[in-house]
């Protein structure tokens, strides 16, 4: 079998598209560093399972493919890439031999036994956006300039390995490498390492220790480059394995957008700092105000949201207002905490959406247009291709949605039901087309947001996951919670396939989507809110179901219309069988949001947080 002979995964599939389409030398990039990261991960996994993934010369060419895009981007970002089809061939060739990587592995025993390699098998099958067009925003280009800064700076005229810390190092070390070899500097091609979190701390993967050189030039430089650091253990640990490596080597510095921080000493130090983003016209992101205040002027906003695409009708003066969710109507504003010393500043938009409100109509007497709600999903080719997957699933947006500087711009409609209140009101005929909308777009999101095929031998215990998190919960709350041993030892089970009965992983919004008020009725018309998975995770069609028949609390007539919708979706009804088992992992999604968003929660925030656990815990009892 040749690599061109396995098909990519949708979604994988679906982002070279976008680049090509896009074909700008940033999308290019972008896209070769998505491949990087994901090839060297399969790869990684494949050495610790003792089954070499192929020659280390396809990581060669493809780290120098992305240095080189990272000079061109650097230069002129939005022009088109020199060479865009050839350079795209190999990116694809790269993913197609991570593909048949893992899909071997999936189907190894022995690659499950070993924890490494089972973390690092989840890291090749998963989907991550790096954070400099996530939640801690930059213009990465400016890596660029930033290394060059630094390397014509006071330090000596000594040789730079640059060494990326995966994920976010594989999208900004091509710009240190570019710079260091600029200047000469360049001790050797750049290398990136994924840190494997496990009870013995942070390791990291012999086989990509190994493939970095056996010694250094006198007086090398190790440049560690990744994300933002928070508490700075990982960049740390990096370091303590590469000192150990490299007796000697006079000195480690880690670089993130905009900021440089010493690693001599025991904790992290930022030692230089500059703006992480371009001058110029600000972007949306730039002009929403922190959570809670709005933007600080409203009318350069709306400036640049009618620019940017969103149809605000001309003339009407608009009003800016943090967007208040469902989630924060039922459970309350977590108490503000003052940010740990050291934290990382980051400019996360995911935590102020916000909506533009008429406060006057264009014309006297007339009819004022409608409001905007803006929810970040991510900006260039990683939020660009979100959208356009969104796009495709159909009627679940409202019509006149659109992608603007990173944010999902959606009208609001004022005649919006949470399913769970509508459907019990609905006739019989209209609940049956309702029910078959949400499988169709089940399936629809399975097509689309396919991550991998670990086939129904990989599994995992959501059990213990579901313990797990509930342990945390009876910590923050300090009262006895409704769900005990007993209850999960016969309503959930200790292992359940990863990709489901099919064996087919996808994209799933469920870690930030699966609150009932997410399913909404617009009139006759079905709606899905957060589908942005941008945020989201792998997880298989019957964790969709499971979470949908308990947060939409479905009785026997609904489920029995639910089944056969999913039966007419997919060919059989497995998938739906399987989710009743599964039932009970819906509380999991549920306690990790209140544990992420209610980190100290009230007395009357635990109280709602603990009924609806016990209402929860009653429906998957009564489900048999």
């Amino acid at each position: 079998m040749t690599t061109s002979d396995v098909a990519l995964p949708a979604l994988h599939r679906a982002f070279v598209d976008t680049a090509r389409r896009d074909g700008s030398a940033a999308a290019l990039h972008a896209c070769a560093c998505f491949a990087e990261q994901l090839f060297s991960d399969a790869a990684a996994a494949a050495e610790t399972a003792a089954d070499p993934a192929g020659p280390s010369a396809v990581a060669a060419r493809l780290r120098a493919l992305c240095t080189a895009l990272a000079r061109e981007t650097a230069a002129a970002p939005e022009a088109p890439a020199r060479d865009a089809g050839p350079r795209l061939r190999t990116v694809e060739r790269a993913l197609h031999l991570a593909t048949r990587t893992v899909d071997a592995l999936w189907r190894s025993p022995d690659a499950h036994r070993d924890p490494v390699t089972a973390a690092l098998l989840r890291h090749a099958t998963d989907w991550k956006t790096p954070e400099c067009h996530g939640y801690d925003l930059a213009d990465p280009e400016l890596s660029l300039a930033q290394a060059a800064d630094w390397l014509t700076g006071p330090e000596p005229a000594r040789p730079v390995l640059v060494v990326a810390v995966r994920t976010g190092g594989s999208y900004l070390a091509p710009f240190w490498q570019a710079a260091a070899e600029d200047a000469g500097r360049a001790a050797g091609p750049w290398h990136s390492l994924r840190p494997v979190r496990g009870t013995d701390g942070i390791t990291l993967p012999a086989a990509e220790l190994a493939a970095l050189p056996d010694v250094l030039p006198t007086g090398t430089a190790v440049v560690l480059v990744d994300d933002q650091p928070d508490t700075g253990a990982t960049a740390l640990a990096v370091r303590d394995h590469l000192a150990a490596r490299y007796r000697g080597t006079p000195g480690f510095v880690l670089a993130a957008p905009g900021r440089l921080y010493d690693l001599a000493g025991p904790a992290v130090r930022l030692t230089a700092e500059r703006p992480p983003v371009r001058t110029g016209e600000p972007r949306l992101w730039q002009l929403a105000g922190p959570a809670g205040t709005g933007p600080a002027d409203t009318a350069p906003l709306v400036g640049r949201a009618r620019k940017a695409g969103v149809p605000l009708p001309a003339g009407t003066v608009y009003r800016a207002e943090p967007f208040r969710g469902t989630f924060t109507t039922v459970y309350g504003t977590p108490p503000a905490t003052a940010p740990k010393e050291g934290a990382a500043r980051r400019i996360d938009p995911r935590r102020r959406p916000f909506t533009l409100t008429p406060a006057e109509p264009s014309v006297p007497g007339g009819t004022a247009g409608p409001a905007y709600h803006f929810r970040f999903i991510g900006t260039g080719t990683h939020g660009l291709h979100c959208a356009r997957t969104l796009h495709a699933m159909g009627d679940l947006l409202p019509a006149g949605t659109v992608f603007a500087d990173g944010y999902l711009v959606t009208p609001h409609e004022q005649d919006l039901r949470p399913l769970r209140v509508a459907l019990p009101e609905l006739t019989g005929t209209e609940r049956s087309r309702v029910l078959g909308e949400v499988a169709r777009s089940w399936h629809r999101l399975r097509e689309l947001g396919e991550l991998g095929r670990p086939g129904p031998q990989a599994e995992y215990d959501p059990r213990e996951r579901l313990a797990t998190a509930l342990r945390r919960l009876r910590d923050r709350t300090g009262r006895p919670l409704p769900v005990d041993g007993n209850w999960l030892a016969r309503r959930v089970p200790d292992r359940a396939p990863v990709g489901g009965v099919d064996g087919v992983l996808f994209r799933t919004p469920l870690p930030y989507g699966h609150a009932h008020w997410h399913w909404q009725l617009a009139g006759t018309g079905l709606r899905r809110f957060g589908l942005d998975w941008i945020w989201g995770g792998g997880g298989c069609l019957e964790s969709e179901i499971a979470s949908f028949l308990v947060e939409n609390r479905l009785d026997g007539p609904a489920r029995d219309l639910l089944r056969e919708s999913v039966a007419g979706a997919t060919g059989d009804a497995r998938a739906f069988d399987a989710a009743l088992h599964l039932a009970g992992e819906a509380l999991h999604w549920n306690v990790k949001t209140w544990l992420r968003r209610h980190p100290e929660p009230t007395g009357p925030t635990a109280d709602r947080i603990l009924a609806e656990l016990e209402s929860q815990a009653q429906y998957v009892a009564a489900l048999g």
